[in-house]
């Protein structure tokens, strides 16, 4: 029967080739106003997840192992899978109920994305004291290093790739840092596909002379396109990059566009994607431990309002506003489970953020019962943005235009816009002029001064 296992965190593939590396701007991250080494250096360790899991738990290394996707639901799919599940006929993306059909003694493991964001921290942590032009990719277990100017501290390219592969020893077990691929090439694109076409142990070393040759005989699912266009050029005999290079440009534009011309370049070694240091702000975290474990959503509603008012009044935060959120959450009996929201528009608003962390929350609920929740404020927008107070929107959305603003009735903007204000300087800096004695002589009993503070 199948094994349902879960890893307490220690901190906080298909049958087609990995999917193509994202251009500079779809790696989840901003970039700085950099130009950037042009020289790279990825690394990659396939199946990044799962081999973590495999080193905390030695003894399922020699079983049929899969990871689950991520998410809750009724038709869980795999996600990664180890190889004696592969030789059993195990595939990413089948439903977990024919995954144990063709292999009963599979065990299924729960991903710990908590577990897995710790080891990409420390990677970067190290290798950005390597080279300070570190890039991390949006797939986990996947890096660009720039490697322009090292030559004079580290030597030949051999012994830089050799430095960097020695400094992981200092986060990953031996096991892992001997599985990751590397490849040194100009350009991010060329990286990428020399550490594909890499194996374990062996750096795949391409120089600026070599670029167009060595791309000339690589597939053309490599390429960073939608699968649509793969699938085409498939159908219409062109398999390698040295097919494409052979087309004309205009033809490929009026086929696909601007991604038929992007490809052209890559494939012809004309586009050098740059390498970008890549700045991430120190993120603001609070969190929250449970006396017992919590179960029930009205407590856990509870506890994320007091984890926005923590975050929120923290020093660090006064002055920006929030972009991208995260909860995460250790669970009873181990694992994590977490949840990302992100803002179309910048705000402080702590209603705003717990009712976009509410509504991921029921969409996909912790699996267990919570022992710590955590929330963290990982990007920042604009420091602040003006809008206008006097709007006559309210918050349910009925406009009230042509109301005026009397006593009793506040827009929402401007009660929105008090409520920042306080949490920014401590207290309401708003006062109302109130009519005392309008027709006294003297001007200071006319009117007085009140606080506001709806």
């Amino acid at each position: 029967m199948a094994q349902l296992r879960s890893r307490i965190p220690t901190s906080r593939p298909s049958g087609r080739a990995p999917s193509a590396p994202e251009s500079p701007s779809l790696h989840g991250r901003t970039p700085t106003r950099t130009r950037g080494s042009r020289t790279a250096l990825c690394l990659w360790l396939p199946t990044f997840e799962l081999r973590l899991e495999l080193v905390r738990s030695p003894e399922l290394d020699r079983t049929s192992v899969v990871l689950l996707s991520p998410g809750d639901g009724v038709r869980r799919t795999v996600w990664q899978v180890s190889e004696r599940a592969h030789e059993a006929g195990v595939r990413t993306g089948q439903l977990v109920s024919q995954a144990v059909s063709l292999c009963p003694s599979l065990t299924l493991l729960e991903p710990d994305p908590a577990h897995y964001d710790a080891a990409v921290e420390a990677m970067l942590e190290t290798l950005s004291g390597i080279t300070p032009v570190v890039e991390p990719s949006a797939e986990r277990g996947r890096v660009f290093l720039g490697m322009d100017g090292l030559g004079r501290l580290y030597g030949s390219p051999e012994h830089q790739v050799r430095r960097v592969l020695h400094a992981l020893f200092r986060v990953f077990p031996r096991p892992l840092v001997a599985a990751t691929r590397a490849g040194l090439a100009p350009g991010t694109f060329g990286a990428w596909v020399a550490a594909v076409r890499a194996r374990a142990g062996r750096p795949t070393l391409v120089s600026d002379d070599e670029l167009v040759e060595f791309l000339a005989g690589c597939p053309v699912g490599c390429l960073p396109v939608e699968d649509d266009m793969v699938h085409r050029l498939e159908r219409l005999g062109i398999p390698t990059l040295g097919d494409l290079v052979r087309l004309p440009e205009p033809a490929l534009i009026a086929q696909f566009g601007q991604d038929g011309r992007d490809a052209l370049a890559w494939a012809s070694g004309r586009r050098i994607d740059p390498v970008r240091a890549w700045h991430r702000p120190r993120p603001i975290r609070a969190s929250l431990d449970f006396p017992a474990p919590a179960a029930q959503i009205d407590m856990l509603h509870g506890a994320l309002d007091r984890l926005l008012e923590r975050a929120l009044s923290r020093p660090a935060r006064q002055g920006r506003s929030i972009q991208t959120v995260r909860l995460e959450a250790a669970l009873d009996g181990g694992g994590s489970w977490t949840a990302d929201a992100v803002l179309k528009e910048p705000s402080g608003d702590r209603a705003r953020l717990a009712y976009l962390l509410r509504s991921r929350m029921a969409l996909s609920p912790p699996t267990r019962a919570v022992v710590t929740l955590t929330l963290e404020f990982t990007r920042f927008g604009a420091p602040s943005t003006q809008n206008d107070l006097f709007d006559r929107a309210e918050v349910d959305g009925r406009s009230a235009e042509g109301r005026t603003l009397r006593e009793g009735v506040v827009p929402g903007a401007l009660r929105t816009a008090v409520r920042e204000l306080k949490l920014r300087l401590g207290h309401s800096p708003l006062y109302r002029v109130v009519e005392l004695d309008p027709w006294s002589r003297i001007p200071e009993r006319r009117h007085a001064l009140l606080n506001f503070d709806p």
